[in-house]
């Protein structure tokens, strides 16, 4: 081959290659609610950090974590937001998801009611709301009901509403007399005269209310991809911290919202509950073990560990990524 050849043959060629490694490196992630609480997801596009990585994301919204999971499985999506009980649900019959890292460790709802509704209890015989059976919001209301001595289902129906602004919708129609919300939806809630019924939070229910959540299969073939995407997640909840009114307007370019109170709920919101430094809490899936042998007995024989990897977010730490954001050790 002569010389000319053989050079515009290897150009071709590196040209080709680049275009094969940055279409392979097209990923994923999706949010899946109307709420503070998936904020990092937006400040880590909006901020620029996927880019400072390297990292060619699709963001999409799906309203629910039950119905990503089904996107993640299929290979549809790379990293979502699911949570502790739809990777438990999943693993145990046959599925590939694991946590590589957490938002939120415990469940971070309020219970938003009628003002007929004075007590937990009032909710006998009445209907109550949740995104999707499996989401979040299933988890946490079933556990509040249970502390008080109802069972979901017998005791109260529970229906599938969809996302936050159809709850809020549910609720003002009395079609549900109540639901869980987070912010800043629940302040619409109650603008709209509902009432805040309980606050989750305060009683302390592990969860993995917000995961960093992927597949096993891309977690074991694109572990620098991942790691990068937690080092975006890292560097998008300092800005979070340290640009307050930027990322207010992050928040209200995805939640609508232009009211000054709302916003500055919301990021309050966000800043009590969401993980400085994403590592998973065992605790959070123990609990939900527990609640899925009540049905089936493949979760009594389940280790917590089983469902989550902490490993990258480890690495991190051990490389002073997260000290050399803040100064100081944040978690």
């Amino acid at each position: 081959m002569k010389p000319h050849r053989l050079l515009g043959f290897l150009l071709f060629v590196a040209v080709l290659l680049s275009f094969t490694s940055a279409f392979a490196q097209k990923t994923v992630v999706a949010w899946t609610a109307v709420s503070a609480l998936n904020a990092p997801y937006w400040v880590i596009k909006e901020g620029g950090f996927l880019k400072q990585e390297n990292l060619d994301v699709d963001l999409v919204y799906i309203p629910s974590s039950t119905t990503v999971a089904q996107a993640m499985l299929a290979g549809e999506v790379a990293i979502s937001a699911a949570n502790s009980q739809v990777v438990v649900d999943s693993a145990l019959q046959g599925g590939n998801l694991m946590a590589m890292g957490a938002i939120i460790n415990v469940v971070a709802f309020y219970v938003m009611a009628a003002p007929e509704i004075k007590r937990i209890e009032d909710l006998k015989g009445k209907p109550v709301g949740v995104t999707r059976f499996g989401a979040s919001t299933d988890f946490g209301l079933r556990m509040l009901l249970s502390k008080y001595g109802l069972v979901a289902g017998r005791d109260v129906p529970v229906l599938q509403i969809g996302g936050m602004p159809e709850i809020a919708g549910a609720l003002s129609k009395r079609a549900i007399y109540a639901a869980p919300m987070s912010y800043p939806m629940a302040y619409v809630a109650e603008r709209a005269g509902v009432k805040m019924l309980a606050n989750l939070a305060k009683e302390d229910i592990p969860f993995m209310h917000v995961g960093i959540t992927t597949t096993r299969k891309f977690f074991q073939e694109n572990r620098s991809r991942a790691k990068a995407f937690l080092r975006a997640y890292g560097r998008a909840v300092h800005f979070m911290h340290t640009r307050k009114e930027e990322t207010k307007a992050i928040i209200a370019r995805y939640t609508k919202v232009t009211d000054p109170g709302m916003l500055d709920g919301s990021l309050q919101y966000a800043y009590d509950f969401v993980e400085k430094v994403p590592l998973v809490k065992a605790k959070g899936f123990q609990v939900t073990l527990e609640q899925s042998a009540l049905k089936n007995p493949k979760a009594k024989q389940a280790k917590a560990e089983d469902f989550f990897d902490n490993s990258l977010v480890q690495e991190l730490v051990n490389e002073k990524f997260f000290v050399s954001l803040w100064g100081k050790d944040p978690s």
